[in-house]
């Protein structure tokens, strides 16, 4: 048994490669050939009696549930980062041998220093032609150049023949997450999802998974682990984080967004969530609570001198940046939820003007609506007591749109009135 950082253990090749995934949806095979296992497999019933060999069967069992959650994991992860469809969960690690996946992702967070035209064989035409080619390690060492760039500590790095003769994917597929622990807190890539617990693999790609691990011959990392090595390898720098945010004071005053967007997402000033499309509104909020925080340190100080003063008296301090970020970043979601709010409400009402039931229906259960208890039984009923509210309004004058709330008065209204008919009853 080889440990997880020096590559050893035989090349764990096709064990499982033609396997199917299914984290989600049902099964296709007669009979239950491919059952689906529950997110808790390999846990020991306290009731169940197992001899040594059939615990460390289910323990086995269990690691490999772990790493297919990882996998999974990893895969839609990557999928949001360069907006396309990997291969199958089982098919991952194959997948991503020729580097073509890795140095694509790299480019995502990157794209300075890995340009799209750097990767070899991007199209993979000369993979899927004749296999794996020496010269497709070359994007492996573009992407480990990526990592650098970014500032992932090596602790975390694989090497060539980890990935290159699958010696040790497991390695791969940790730095992967450990990349995106990372580039989410510098709110350069989405959150990696925690699927551990709630997808579900079939018996044959657990026992497929379990083979391949035991081929590897080494011992799965600690993936819960990935944030702790992150915080005691990132020890805060103070000197560093205080060049980082005086820089950004400083870049504030060009009132160029983005050369602000460049300053606040430095690694050195430890902010977090910092997005691109928002950079115009960080550079006028942060301004104006900078000049503020200013004339206010000012006014109490009188004419004391500014290189008698504290610094951070009249500049904006990390947190407080960090704060306008987070404000900002509510902001926007809210105005973004408010505006689809207001369409969604909007065509609603078309389609009660335009007397058109499917759209009605369709539009009625829209989730930017924030409607309830919509019924598509009842969608007749709805246009017909809607219509009615619309033709009021306009005979009282005024605007005859129908607002959220009166909406759902009318559903409310046009379901008792539908449930009663079918009962029978009568008001």
């Amino acid at each position: 048994m080889t440990t997880l950082g020096d590559g050893g253990g035989p090349s764990a090749t096709s064990v499982y490669s033609g396997v199917r995934s299914s984290v989600s949806g049902a099964s296709d095979v007669p009979g239950g050939a491919h059952k689906h296992i529950s997110p808790h497999i390999g846990q020991i019933d306290s009731g169940e009696k197992m001899d040594a060999d059939r615990m460390d069967e289910k323990r086995k069992e269990h690691m490999a549930y772990e790493y297919l959650c990882h996998l999974e994991e990893a895969k839609q992860w990557i999928e949001a980062c360069i907006e396309d469809e990997l291969p199958t969960t089982t098919e991952l690690e194959e997948a991503l041998r020729n580097g073509v996946i890795l140095c694509r992702l790299g480019h995502f967070y990157a794209p300075e220093i890995l340009p799209l035209r750097k990767i070899y064989d991007r199209d993979q035409a000369k993979y899927h032609a004749k296999g794996l080619h020496f010269k497709h390690t070359d994007n492996f060492n573009w992407w480990l150049r990526t990592l650098e760039h970014v500032g992932l500590p090596k602790i975390f790095y694989p090497i060539t023949t980890d990935l290159y003769d699958r010696k040790n994917m497991p390695r791969v597929i940790y730095c992967i997450h450990a990349v995106s622990l990372y580039l989410h807190k510098l709110g350069k890539a989405p959150l990696i999802e925690d699927l551990l617990g709630t997808a579900t693999f079939t018996e044959e790609e657990i026992s497929a998974m379990k083979l391949a691990l035991e081929k590897y011959g080494i011992n799965l990392p600690s993936f819960g682990k990935i944030g702790g090595i992150l915080a005691n390898e990132l020890s805060v720098d103070e000197a560093a984080v205080h060049a980082a945010v005086m820089a950004i004071n400083e870049v504030l005053e060009k009132e160029d967004s983005s050369e602000t967007l460049k300053a606040l997402r430095n690694p050195a000033a430890c902010l977090v969530d910092v997005l691109v499309e928002n950079a115009p509104r960080y550079q006028g909020t942060l301004l104006k609570e900078k000049r503020d925080k200013s004339a206010k340190a000012g006014a109490q100080n009188g004419d004391v001198d500014d290189s008698q003063r504290d610094v951070y008296e009249y500049m904006l301090t990390r947190d407080e940046i960090q704060r306008g970020v987070t404000e900002v970043n509510s902001t926007v979601r809210a105005e973004i939820a408010e505006e689809k709010f207001c369409n969604a409400i909007g065509e609603v009402n078309q389609a009660i003007v335009g007397g058109d039931l499917q759209q009605l229906l369709y539009s009625l259960q829209s989730e930017d609506t924030r409607l309830k208890a919509i019924n598509p039984d009842n969608v007749q009923w709805y246009m017909d007591v809607l219509s009615k509210a619309i033709k009021d309004k306009a005979e009282m004058g005024g605007d005859s749109l129908l607002t959220r709330d009166e909406i759902q008065d009318i559903i409310n209204i046009a379901n008792d009135i539908a449930e009663h008919t079918r009962l029978g009853i009568l008001f």
